[in-house]
């Protein structure tokens, strides 16, 4: 009588367990599903609550990371992508994405680890690929970013951010056309890359296409941000190179008010002046942007 009692007790505990994992699995379902559309705050308390009721539930812990990186909760990113490793350590997909954060962080040793374990596991990756040109470029390896980058974008040719970082190396290399060819098609795949505008706009001035600088730096004034006053500065520079005065002190005024140093020495030598020319023009290069 007492085995068959615990048998029947066991049997009974049996739909409960299977319950607990379905239901699991479905708040993990519905966590992705806000996660692919940026509903992080919902996706966050869904994957918490798959994992409360599921530590081992498949990908909880990953998907949880990427939720907190996308938050940029970075501590709390590499927790889960700790724990993510011990459920699963050959996921190529949790090394790609702890990278990242690495290489937001500036942990350029940690990030190079990383990627070359998400190669190891998966080496037709084109984003395990991009994470180690990051990694390179940041490092100020740009021959092994560029080696990197040119396997992201075999494996991937519509790879935007790419080929727009392929494009700022190669111009840092003094490449200027063909890092303005990459940057042009990195921009026709997405407009919104932070920072493409300007870069482009710098590579445009450097080769003496003024208008096409122009216009970059226009869009880039558009947006705004940390670079506006470089934008004004560099579009007000073209416009000098044309020989108009009259368009080049206003945006140069705009830079020395934020800021600009170069501007206000040109706004106080000649915008203020009835001189043709500025007297002893600043001629540093100014670096191209990308953001990480």
């Amino acid at each position: 009588m007492s085995t068959t009692r615990h048998f029947l007790l066991g049997f009974l505990f049996l739909p409960l367990a299977l319950n607990a994992q379905r239901s699991a699995e479905e708040h993990m379902a519905s966590a992705r599903a806000a996660y692919a559309i940026d509903s992080l705050d919902q996706a966050l308390q869904l994957a918490d609550s798959a994992i409360q009721r599921d530590a081992t539930v498949s990908g909880g812990y990953k998907l949880r990371g990427d939720i907190k990186q996308r938050m940029r909760n970075s501590h709390g990113a590499l927790l889960d992508y700790t724990r993510a490793e011990k459920q699963d350590p050959d996921d190529a997909r949790l090394y790609v994405s702890r990278s990242a954060v690495h290489i937001t962080e500036g942990h350029l040793k940690e990030a190079v680890k990383d990627c070359d374990r998400a190669i190891d596991l998966d080496p037709n990756d084109a984003d395990a690929w991009y994470n180690r040109a990051c990694a390179d470029y940041m490092g100020r390896n740009n021959e092994g970013a560029l080696r990197s980058l040119e396997r992201a974008i075999k494996l991937k040719s519509t790879l935007a951010d790419g080929l727009f970082l392929r494009g700022v190396v190669r111009g840092e290399q003094y490449k200027e056309a063909a890092g303005i060819q990459d940057i042009q098609a990195a921009l026709a795949l997405n407009p919104d890359i932070p920072g493409a505008w300007m870069s482009l706009g710098v590579l445009q001035f450097e080769n003496q296409d003024y208008p096409g600088a122009i216009a970059s730096f226009t869009r880039a004034i558009a947006i705004g941000g940390a670079e506006l006053k470089v934008a004004y500065y560099y579009r007000g520079d073209c416009h000098y190179h044309m020989e108009d005065k009259d368009k080049a002190c206003p945006d140069w005024r705009k830079s020395a008010e934020l800021g600009d140093k170069d501007a206000q020495f040109i706004m106080r030598y000649y915008c203020n002046t009835d001189a043709d020319k500025i007297p002893k023009k600043p001629s540093k290069r100014r670096n191209t942007v990308i953001e990480f």
